[in-house]
């Protein structure tokens, strides 16, 4: 009688902490970009319990269902657990679910601010766009400045160099630039032009460090110009996937002569974190 009084409660509990699980709640961030896609999903404590990126190769609706199906896997939990779904991006129109959209100003700032609540100002370095966004002491948005008229300052650049100095990513490319010692100034401020200088450097034999220094510093020199214009205060950070490249981050630090906050998770996770915050929050 005692082992079948065990084994019932046994079983009512499981089934107890089953049906309590299934009625948690799940919100999603999906940042639909130039040329990454990125997902995150969070629970109603703010867990985050599945963060995945993609490149965009081809449709970013194939993209979308892609990143969407495997960050369900990963938070181990089906779409019906999904309360709801904000997207932003230059390609969220193209997301094939029921999403609402939101300013990727305004979602930076709330998955930043979330990590920092004392940032005055955020740079996000994304694939083809540089932004820097000043924030009041409420962490609410009150200016910001958008650098998109040549991609010569952007992600797309910094990945066009690393290919033609043979080095697999814009991280790689960082932590070789922040070994050399002697810096090549690179002075094109078109990406078209600076690619062929990069190139005309590689054949003259030029040292691949120095070359990748020049370029990170160039980008950091343009992204402490953009600071300057949205009157920058003091506790600044870095978000987006070229905030990776450690040699930007310490030229830009050299240039501001002080240290730059660090947000604890990928920074190109930061605006589909916001999102999903937002999404909870509404």
């Amino acid at each position: 009688m005692i082992l079948f009084l065990k084994i019932y409660c046994s079983r009512k509990y499981f089934k107890s902490i089953s049906y309590w699980r299934l009625k948690l709640t799940y919100y999603v961030g999906l940042d639909a970009g130039s040329v990454y896609c990125k997902l995150v999903i969070i629970d109603e404590e703010k867990n985050i319990k599945a963060k995945l990126v993609k490149s965009i190769e081809g449709s970013p609706n194939n993209t979308s269902k892609q990143i969407f199906k495997e960050g369900l896997k990963d938070a181990n939990i089906k779409k019906k657990h999904i309360t709801k779904i904000i997207s932003l991006g230059r390609n969220r129109k193209k997301i094939p679910y029921k999403t609402t959209q939101e300013s990727e100003i305004l979602m930076i700032a709330s998955g930043a601010t979330h990590f920092i609540p004392e940032l005055k100002t955020i740079v996000d370095l994304g694939a083809l766009t540089n932004k820097a966004i000043k924030l009041n002491d409420e962490g609410e948005v009150i200016d910001y400045v958008i650098n998109d008229k040549c991609a010569s300052g952007s992600g797309i650049f910094l990945e066009l160099v690393s290919k033609a100095l043979e080095m697999d990513s814009i991280d790689e490319l960082g932590e070789k630039a922040a070994l050399s010692k002697n810096p090549i100034a690179i002075t094109s401020q078109c990406s078209i032009f600076a690619e062929s200088e990069v190139i005309y450097l590689v054949n003259e034999g030029k040292d691949e460090l120095d070359i990748a220094a020049g370029v990170s510093n160039s980008i950091a020199n343009r992204i402490y110009s953009q600071l300057k214009r949205v009157q920058m205060e003091k506790e600044i950070a870095l978000t987006g996937g070229v905030a990776n490249n450690i040699q930007i981050k310490n030229r830009l630090e050299e240039r501001l002569g002080f240290k730059l906050k660090d947000v604890p998770i990928n920074p190109i996770y930061i605006a589909a974190f916001g999102a999903a915050l937002s999404a909870l929050e509404k």
